[in-house]
Formats: structure tokens, C-alpha cells, sequence
């Protein structure tokens, strides 16, 4: 069975974005330039995946920019299975490229779904309220935090005060050259 796997950049002291949803905290540049970077775990990570899951809000972002990145992720990422879970979108464009597929409703359930057909893992990325939803559900099979070496003290968490214990077994820790470090954690 396929795993979802929750893919989070955060800070430090536990922020997942900025009081406006700001995402400065991230590296903002990329560089494959060397075997510990970010981007090449990314190109990796990729090779592993065949669909992706965001919130309405991150595909938005992700829409903006992927379809026509000239990035080295970009060929990889798009050409990913999207599906988006709003209940307010009808379609969701993805450029000149096939839409996402649009989840509204049941998302536990949908969810369910794709992670019991045939493929490799799924990975949401972003969409902090779409990750805390599903927080306390048995949907989530792993989480990798990349963790930015900078602190915010104020922002959107990504785990909320209003959640139960969840216990996680330590799977990896890898150092990136640019300070980050990414913590793979299964439940």
C-alpha cells in the first residue's frame, strides 16, 4: 500500500508560515550544485512519489509558479498526479498541463482511496489547515519536517495546542548545507 507522507518546511520553534501566511523562513534559492542540498533530496524524494495533495491555498501558490518553472524540481513535480481538496473550487488549472483533480468532499475517504491503488507514495505539501485535519485521522503514514535554521515567535503553527498525543518513530536526519535539517518520522 501506498504511504501519504506530510512534507512541512518549518522553523525552529515549530511555524510552518508567517502571521500572512509569509514563507521567508525558506531557503529562496535552490542549488543542486552539491550532493547535501535541499533541491537534490527534493529531485530524490520525487523518484519516490507519483501524486501530490495540496489545500486550495498552496495550489494556488504552486499553480502560479510550477507549470512554467525552469527549475531542475519543476519536470519532476509536474509531472505528478495533482488533486486539491477545497470546497469551494470547481476546476483547478494546472497551466498548459492536466488539471488537478478536485477533492470536496470526504477527504478522509478520497484520501483513503488513492492511498489503497496501486503506485508509488503520495506526498502532501504545505496546506497547513488540509495537514492539521487530517492530524488525528489513520490517513498519515509519515512526516518529514525540514527544519529552517530561523525562528519567527509568532505565525501559523503547524501543530495546533488543540491536538492529542501523536507519537512517532524517528526514521532519518539528514543536515543540508544551507543550515536546514529534515526529520522523516513514521507513526
Amino acid at each position: 500500500m501506498r504511504k501519504i507522507i506530510v512534507q512541512e518546511f518549518v522553523t525552529i520553534d515549530g511555524f510552518a508560515a508567517g502571521q500572512q501566511d509569509e514563507l521567508d523562513f525558506m531557503p529562496q534559492a535552490f542549488s543542486t550544485g552539491t550532493k547535501n542540498s535541499i533541491e537534490n533530496n527534493q529531485l530524490q524524494f520525487i523518484e519516490n512519489i507519483d501524486t501530490m495533495i495540496l489545500g486550495r491555498n498552496t495550489y494556488r501558490m504552486f499553480e502560479a509558479y510550477w507549470p512554467n518553472s525552469t527549475e531542475p524540481i519543476a519536470p519532476g513535480l509536474n509531472a505528478l498526479a495533482r488533486y486539491v481538496v477545497s470546497e469551494t473550487l470547481e476546476q483547478a488549472p494546472w497551466g498548459n498541463l492536466e488539471p488537478a483533480s478536485v477533492i470536496k468532499k470526504n477527504t478522509d475517504k478520497e484520501i483513503s482511496k488513492l492511498k489503497s491503488q496501486a503506485g508509488k507514495d503520495i506526498v502532501i505539501w504545505g496546506s497547513l489547515a488540509l495537514a492539521q485535519s487530517l492530524f488525528n485521522s489513520d490517513v498519515i503514514d509519515e512526516y518529514q519536517f525540514i527544519v529552517c535554521p530561523a525562528i519567527l515567535s509568532s505565525g501559523r503553527k503547524l501543530f495546533t495546542d488543540d491536538r492529542k498525543l501523536l507519537k512517532l518513530n524517528l526514521l532519518e536526519t539528514k543536515t543540508f548545507d544551507d543550515g536546514c535539517v529534515l526529520l522523516r518520522y513514521s507513526r
